[in-house]
């Protein structure tokens, strides 16, 4: 745990990564930490160090207001120096702007410019972009695009819209309405990723802002003063701002400063009269801002093509890393000293959760702490896209560091493209790098032809605490004893930390899962680190937000089926939360329930005496799985056992509703001449035409629970064992049973072996298991058939090394098969939805996937229960 006053969150982060550290001493480009390192700075302060530390000029100009007796705050009064840096500004910066107010940040110079907006307009609602990033104020954070931050603090966006940047149909479609008093746009987005804008893009909005009566308002914050390789980027398509915001280098890396220059037509008294800032206008900023504007115009701004020639290098250099690995870097954006190399996400061939990691914005910040300890860099991430590597040092950073940081770079991607991410992490925390090159993994050959049949998303997370940082997950990495140690607690830790954020991401692709026939899937599994008691423990509301975070993984990926996994399907109502999204969605229990079924008849048959002989026990029943699986035992036992947990009345009155479709299914098999299971039990009680008036009760809730009690007072009167008894015992009842399915959400093991019937067979369906560890060592006279698996038709397919939760090659979940089933179907609906799928949907979806090469995973997976 951080024992930071300031930002105990971050600097856990930070500390995950490897790069908590304290800052000792700067000097230039060059940071001295508290444990002796020298690092080469490539972040300046997110640019607001623009000539390195301690940089001569701007020293020699705060040290000289100092020794000047000159005034620092003396507003209202007038202070020479700041009107100086007004009348500079304003002499240097593009189009024809007459005015400045001064402020002490970059968010706040926005503030200042959305009043400004709205008193010289008269219209209240500001336009930025979905990807712009202004300042996190009350007022700028609405500007800004991304709603994560607002939404913690509850600031309202109704004041504020947002259009795609570079978007002009969908720009001039909101500035026609002429509601909108500015429109607020970056040059360059820096904490979008250091993304450009189309040719032409820019000019043309501040056409449209001025057709529509619209100010145009261009935030050069962080693109202003140099940093792309001209005193303003707006320079470079000759544009005319009604507002042009300043910040950051603009205080030379000494002091907080920015500035709102405006045109004459912005102005009104009421901006004059009601907008101030006590340590805005200020003699020692301003001193040092005239400094910054001096060093960036001496010798005919020779730094400024300093700049704009250090910069072709950086972007040579960036897309020739591009190129060579194209599996590593989506590619290169920005321009000077303002670039950003984009990551591709990690797949999760080796480890599920350093591709979530990456897909959670912790893939830059795990890159920027092996560059640190391999290299000797201090790198970041952009704010809002944080799989783009920051790349905005000072403007004194030399070629040389520039190549160092390439070949820095150049040593994570070898890592990164072997699969080797976990080395990255290792390295960062003090462990040597390995004592050969790494060697580029192989990945599985696919094998070639067939059709894509669909596409699949298929939500998950883990069970266990060994599914995160087992045994089992860290030995395919081959690292020491020391390494794996480490790593355990790493994947520990990380996963605690980031599990109150409800992250969600891509854990692994999986590009072709074929059936029988040759023909394909593409899917994605997609991940969260929370384990069901995480789930179950959230409120309706982190329910609700951790559904919303799965859906957005997902939209991005264009599927055509989503599966819901574990109890992704028990928080969202059994699928019915997550349903009309854009897709069709399965909760996946309707293969779940038929092959568990499946495997429990197939274990029985193989102990010599049938399931349909044996009294049969479903523990669980009320639940969809449970409910599936009692109503085609019903067809199949003529004698059950339907528990549930007494404590859960609501449970106890499912049980009584699932006893009543089993009855009522049963009575119409009976009616129709054609008993089976339930059925040839209620014959010999009812006796002839006795099915009929039972079946005029009705199918809703009242006749289901009136024929359960109709059928078991009949049975009382006949002094005879109702066909289906409804129970909540387990101590009572385990060791009557010969065969049980148990399919819980209870998120951990409660069945004691011990309890169990001799020679019992039982089929767990639940993830995490019901019944308790080492069962076949307890009792070996018991066979326990892990349910809710399945074979592929692929016997050697695996969902990367993890292969879900360690399975063996070739299987995987029953409600992940009956996803990439769908999908292989073509299906154009929902299935597995709600308390009550109809068991005919259950029974198409086992035919498909058996005609399609899928099986029963029971004979070689027996040993694994528990």
């Amino acid at each position: 745990m951080s024992t930071s006053l300031l930002n105990r969150t971050r600097q856990e982060l930070l500390a995950f990564v490897g790069l908590d550290e304290s800052i000792v001493q700067a000097s230039g480009t060059r940071l001295t930490t508290a444990s002796g390192q020298t690092l080469v700075d490539f972040v300046a302060q997110f640019g607001a160090v623009p000539f390195g530390y301690g940089a001569p000029r701007i020293s020699e100009a705060a040290r000289g207001f100092l020794d000047s007796g000159a005034a620092s705050f003396v507003q209202p009064l007038t202070n020479p120096l700041a009107e100086q840096l007004a009348a500079r500004l304003l002499q240097l910066a593009p189009g024809n702007l007459s005015r400045a107010a001064l402020a002490t940040s970059g968010a706040e110079t926005v503030e200042a410019a959305i009043k400004l907006a709205r008193a010289a307009t008269g219209r209240d609602r500001i336009l930025g972009t979905h990807t712009g990033f202004h300042g996190k104020t009350q007022g700028a954070v609405g500007v800004t695009g991304k709603p994560i931050y607002r939404e913690s603090f509850r600031v309202p966006g109704s004041d504020c819209e947002h259009v795609p940047y570079g978007d002009l149909a969908a720009l001039e479609e909101a500035l026609a309405g002429r509601k909108f008093a500015a429109f607020f746009v970056e040059p360059v987005q820096g904490e979008a990723g250091m993304i450009t804008p189309p040719d032409g893009y820019l000019r043309a909005a501040g056409e449209l802002c001025r057709r529509y009566g619209s100010l145009f308002v261009v935030d050069e914050i962080q693109t202003g003063l140099g940093r792309t390789g001209r005193l303003f980027a707006c320079e470079s398509e000759d544009l005319q701002p009604d507002v042009l915001l300043l910040a950051k280098a603009l205080g030379g890396g000494l002091v907080p400063i920015g500035a709102c220059l405006y045109a004459e037509h912005c102005w009104s008294r009421d901006f004059d009269r009601y907008h101030s800032s006590t340590f805005g206008v200020n003699g020692f900023s301003a001193a040092v801002g005239l400094a910054v504007l001096d060093e960036l115009n001496a010798q005919d701004g020779r730094l400024l093509s300093q700049i704009d020639s250090l910069g072709r290098h950086l972007r040579d250099g960036l897309d020739s890393l591009v190129a060579c690995y194209p599996e590593v870097f989506e590619g290169v954006d920005g321009c000077g000293l303002m670039q950003g190399l984009k990551f591709r996400p990690w797949p999760g061939e080796r480890l599920y959760t350093l591709a979530l990691a990456s897909s959670v914005g912790a893939l830059v910040p795990i890159v920027c702490g092996y560059l640190k300890a391999a290299h000797g860099l201090y790198c970041l991430p952009t704010l809002s896209e944080s799989n783009v590597l920051r790349i905005q040092p000072s403007f004194a950073i030399a070629r040389s560091d520039i190549d160092l940081l390439l070949e820095g770079l150049r040593g994570a991607a070898e890592l990164i493209e072997s699969g080797q991410q976990h080395r990255l992490v290792l390295q960062a925390h003090g462990f040597a790098a390995p004592l050969r090159p790494v060697a580029r993994s192989t990945p599985r050959q696919e094998p070639a032809g067939g059709r894509c049949l669909g596409r699949f998303a298929f939500l998950l997370h883990p069970t266990t605490q060994d599914s995160v940082n087992g045994d089992a997950v860290i030995a395919p990495l081959g690292i020491s004893s020391a390494e794996a140690a480490f790593m355990k607690d790493w994947l520990g830790e990380f996963s605690e930390w980031s599990k109150p954020d409800l992250d969600t991401g891509v854990t692994y692709h999986a590009r072709r899962v074929h059936n029988a026939a040759g023909d394909y899937v593409e899917g994605w599994l997609v991940g969260s680190l929370l384990q069901p008691r995480d789930l179950m423990r959230l409120s309706l509301s982190r329910r609700r937000k951790l559904l919303h975070n799965y859906l957005t993984s997902v939209k991005a990926l264009e599927v055509d089926f989503v599966g819901l996994g574990a109890y992704t399907s028990v928080i969202s109502s059994a699928g019915l939360d997550v349903v009309g999204q854009g897709f069709h969605t399965t909760t996946g229990n309707s293969l779940t329930a038929m092959i568990g079924v499946e495997g429990l008849a197939s274990a029985c048959l193989a102990r010599g005496k049938p399931l349909a002989k044996r009294l049969t026990g479903v523990i669980g029943a009320y639940g969809s799985v449970g409910r599936l699986a009692s109503l085609k035992l019903g067809r199949i036992c003529e004698q059950l056992v339907l528990l549930g947990n007494a404590a859960n009345r609501a449970a106890m009155q499912e049980l009584t509703l699932v006893a009543g479709e089993i009855y009522r299914d049963a009575l119409l098999g009976l009616y129709s001449g054609e008993p089976h299971g339930i059925g040839r039990a209620l014959a010999g009680l009812l006796g002839e035409g006795g099915a009929a008036s039972l079946l005029a009760l009705g199918d809703d809730e009242a006749g289901l629970t009136a024929l359960v009690g109709e059928v078991q007072q009949r049975a009382s009167v006949a002094g005879r064992q109702a066909p289906l008894t409804l129970a909540s015992d387990l101590q009572q009842w385990l060791p009557e049973l010969e065969a049980v399915i148990s399919a819980t959400s209870n998120g951990a093991a409660f069945i004691d072996p011990a309890l169990l019937r001799g020679g019992a067979v039982i089929c767990d369906c639940a993830q995490p298991p019901d019944i308790r560890n080492h069962t076949g060592e307890q009792r070996p006279d018991i066979e326990v058939v892990e349910g809710g698996l399945i074979r592929l038709p692929d016997a050697d397919y695996r969902f990367g090394s993890q292969n879900l939760n360690n399975l063996p090659a070739g299987t995987a979940y029953s409600c992940l098969a009956e996803t990439m089933v769908l999908a292989m179907a073509g299906r154009q609906r929902d299935y597995s939805i709600g308390r009550r799928p109809p068991l005919a949907d259950a029974e198409e979806v086992l035919r498909l996937a058996l005609d399609f090469g899928f099986a029963p995973a029971v004979p070689e997976l027996a040993e694994k229960a528990g």
